[in-house]
């Protein structure tokens, strides 16, 4: 009895303090997250990424650059982003510049999901917001001549 008079008292003050600072959100990693991250591609290294709210530029976008890792050409025909706050289906696509003319990336060009409807494109979410999607890219490798789909990427950051 005098163990749990002596030891109960520093066990349930640590448990007080412990659910204070969970409550607070000590122990969310994504709320110090500052920068954006980008990655879980097979077949693509990520380069950088950019979301921006309208309040910002005029109009939602969102672009995602990666490079080309698998040493071939390809030749683009999608690129969809899921999540919570993501563009709508059909506001994203794959091409190989910035400029969304081109589908054909050589074995060390670079990828570029393009994400923009010139309205507002992300209604969901505004400046300062966290977003975590999921990023997949479907593709025919100009060597074997197969579709193939990279579906395991994701890009986290907060929108700009």
């Amino acid at each position: 009895m005098e163990y749990l008079v002596t030891y109960g008292w520093a066990i349930l003050a640590i448990v007080i303090i412990a659910a204070v600072l969970w409550y607070t959100g000590v122990f969310n990693p994504s709320k110090f997250r500052g920068g954006s991250e980008c990655g879980g591609f097979g077949a693509f290294q990520c380069i950088d990424q950019v979301v921006v709210d309208s309040a910002v530029a005029g109009s939602d976008n969102a672009t995602i650059v990666l490079g080309n890792s698998l040493g071939r050409s390809i030749t683009l025909s999608a690129g969809d982003v899921l999540g919570t706050g993501a563009p709508a289906a059909g506001d994203c696509d794959a091409w190989s510049d910035a400029a969304a003319t081109t589908r054909s990336a050589s074995a060390t060009g670079k990828v570029f999901i393009v994400c923009s409807n010139g309205a507002d494109l992300l209604p969901n979410i505004a400046t300062g917001d966290a977003y975590d999607w999921t990023v997949s890219i479907t593709y025919q490798d100009g060597q074997s001549n197969l579709v193939k789909t990279d579906s395991g990427g994701f890009v986290r950051g907060k929108v700009g």
